[in-house]
C-alpha cells in the first residue's frame, strides 16, 4: 500500500502470505543477518501452491532438492542473471532478490485485501490496518511482532537504537542526497545502524533502494553513482545501470530483450551491441563471437559437424548447413525383412523374382537389381533370398550371386 518503515532485526518474518482465504496460495518468509557489519538477507523461503522454494547465497532448493538454474516445474520458474534471482509463479507472483540486501515482490491485484505480513494487507490504504489498528497507532516494531515466525529453538535480536548525536551528524549527508522525507528518515536510521567502516555501504544501500522505488513507480533515474558508491559487476566488461532491461539478450536467446514486458531494474548489463555468453561464460561478447549448440554439445565459431548428409558450421551463433552427397541404403534381411532407401521397414513373403531397385534415364537403363525370394521352410512365411542379379548398361553386363 506504499507504507515505508524501518524494522532492524535478525528475526524470521513473513513478508507476505494469502491469509484470508480457505487455501493459502503463497507464503514468503525472509531472514536477515549482519555479516561483516552489513545487514543482508541470508535466506528466503517460499511456499507457492504446494511447491517449497528456498533461496540462500549458495544454493536454490525446490522441495528440499537442490536445483540448477534456470528451473521450471509446477508453474514455478526460477531464473538468474548477473544481478538478480527471479522467481515467477503462475498464480500471479514475481520475486526479485539481488542476493544481498534487496528483495522485491510483485503481486497480482486479485489478491487485494487477502494478504498478511510485513508487506501489509494490500487494501490500497496506507497506515490503516498496519500502523493504525482499532483506532490506535502502533509502532513498526509492534507491527512486526504480528509477522515474526521463529522456530521454537532459535532466537532473534532487534538491533539497538543508536544515539541521537551520531544520527544528527550522518543525516545531513543523507538529506543532501535523498530529498524525500521518508528516505531521509530511512537514511538516518540505516546509517545509525552501521559501523564506521561500513557507512558507505549502508548509505549506498539506502540510495539504491530509493532508486529502485523510483523505477517501480515509473521513473527512470539517471546514473547517480559516483566512485564512492560505485557498483562492482561480476564481469569486467559489464556496466551497471539503474534502469536496464531485465530480459537480458544472451547467446542462446539474442532477441529476448525485444519482447520483454517487465519494467526495468537496476543491476549489471552488457553494453549496447553485446550479448551475455550463457554457453561458455565469457561475459559480454559480440553476437558473432557466440558459440553454437547441437545435441547438448557446444561448438566454437568455425567448428562444424556432419549429420544426415549435411555439414553444418557455427557462424555468428547460427548453424550454416550445406547438403552433401549421401548414399541411400536398401536392404533385405532374413529373406523377408525389407528396408527402403527412405528408411521404411516392412515384411514381405514372396516366391518369385522381384526388382529390388532400378534406375532409368531417357537414353536407357543404368542398372537393375533383382532378387530371388523362395520358400525355404514349412510355412509360407519362411522365405529366403536365394540369389541377386545386377544388370548394368541395359543388360550388357550381368552378374549373379547365389546364396548357400
Amino acid at each position: 500500500d506504499g507504507d515505508i518503515f524501518q524494522l532492524p532485526s535478525t528475526c524470521n518474518y513473513i513478508l507476505t502470505s494469502q491469509c484470508k482465504g480457505s487455501y493459502e496460495d503463497f507464503n514468503i518468509q525472509m531472514r536477515r543477518q549482519v555479516e561483516d557489519g552489513h545487514p543482508t538477507i541470508t535466506k528466503i523461503t517460499m511456499k507457492l501452491e504446494g511447491t517449497a522454494v528456498e533461496l540462500t547465497n549458495n544454493s536454490v532448493t525446490v522441495d528440499d532438492q537442490e536445483v540448477t538454474l534456470p528451473y521450471s516445474h509446477s508453474g514455478v520458474l526460477i531464473e538468474k542473471n548477473p544481478s538478480y534471482i527471479k522467481v515467477s509463479a503462475k498464480l500471479g507472483l514475481v520475486a526479485w532478490w539481488n542476493g544481498e540486501d534487496a528483495l522485491m515482490i510483485e503481486l497480482d491485484n486479485k489478491y487485494k485485501n487477502q494478504t498478511c505480513g510485513l508487506c501489509g494487507d494490500f487494501n490500497g490504504v496506507q497506515l490503516y490496518n498496519e500502523f493504525i489498528m482499532n483506532g490506535a497507532e502502533i509502532s513498526p516494531s509492534d507491527f512486526g511482532q504480528f509477522a515474526k515466525i521463529d522456530a521454537p529453538t532459535e532466537s532473534c535480536t532487534a538491533l539497538p537504537t543508536p544515539s541521537d548525536d551520531k544520527c544528527t551528524k550522518l543525516v545531513r549527508s543523507g538529506a543532501e542526497l535523498v530529498p524525500l522525507d521518508f528516505f531521509i528518515k530511512a537514511c538516518e536510521e540505516d546509517m545509525c545502524q552501521c559501523s564506521s567502516n561500513s557507512s558507505s555501504f549502508c548509505l549506498c544501500s539506502t540510495l539504491s533502494e530509493f532508486s529502485r522505488q523510483c523505477v517501480h513507480a515509473g521513473g527512470k533515474p539517471g546514473q547517480w553513482r559516483t566512485d564512492q558508491f560505485s557498483k562492482t559487476c561480476p564481469n569486467k566488461n559489464m556496466v551497471h545501470q539503474e534502469c536496464g532491461n531485465p530480459c537480458i539478450n544472451t547467446c542462446s536467446n539474442p532477441d529476448r530483450g525485444h519482447v520483454c514486458e517487465s519494467h526495468c531494474i537496476d543491476g549489471c548489463f552488457c553494453p549496447a551491441g553485446y550479448v551475455l555468453d550463457d554457453l561458455t561464460g565469457k561475459g559480454c561478447i559480440a553476437q558473432e563471437q557466440c558459440s553454437c549448440t547441437h545435441n547438448g554439445k557446444v561448438y566454437q565459431p568455425g567448428q562444424s559437424f556432419t549429420s544426415n548428409c549435411k555439414e553444418c558450421t557455427c557462424t555468428s551463433n547460427q548453424w550454416s548447413c550445406k547438403e552433401k552427397d549421401c548414399p541411400g541404403t536398401c536392404s533385405v534381411e532374413g529373406g523377408s525383412h525389407i528396408s527402403t532407401f527412405d528408411g521404411k521397414a516392412y515384411n514381405f513373403h514372396g516366391d518369385c523374382t522381384y526388382v529390388l531397385t532400378k534406375v532409368s534415364h531417357t537414353n536407357g537403363t543404368e542398372f537393375t537389381v533383382v532378387g530371388d525370394l523362395v520358400r525355404c521352410g514349412l510355412t509360407d512365411t519362411e522365405t529366403c533370398l536365394k540369389a541377386v542379379t545386377l544388370a548394368l548398361s541395359g543388360g550388357n553386363t550381368v552378374r549373379k550371386f547365389f546364396t548357400h
